[in-house]
Parts: C-alpha cells; structure tokens; sequence
C-alpha cells in the first residue's frame, strides 16, 4: 500500500513509474518474470524511502 500512496502523493514519481514500465515492457515484451524483476529497484528504493527517477 505505500507504494500506491506514493505513487498518488507524487506525480513526478508516478510518471517516471509508467515511463519506466513502459520502457521495460518493450524490453521484455517476452518475459514477464525478467520485466517484473527489473522494476524491483525502483520498487525497493520507493519502499525504503530513496526515491531514485
């Protein structure tokens, strides 16, 4: 649920979310396992407050 709140609270970090799975999704177009462990950093440093975008 943070991360959701997050997200909602800022819309800077919001969009650099959805350009990063956009960009992720067209790299990994074939490999959902690979595209979903590729947004873990960015997930992690959310969840531990170091935002990085």
């Amino acid at each position: 649920m943070y991360f959701r709140d997050a997200l909602n609270d800022n819309p800077q970090l919001a969009k650099a979310y959805a350009e990063l799975k956009k960009k992720l999704a067209e790299q990994f177009a074939e490999d959902r396992k690979a595209y979903t462990s590729a947004k873990d950093f960015f997930i992690t440093n959310v969840l531990k407050g170091g935002v990085y975008f």
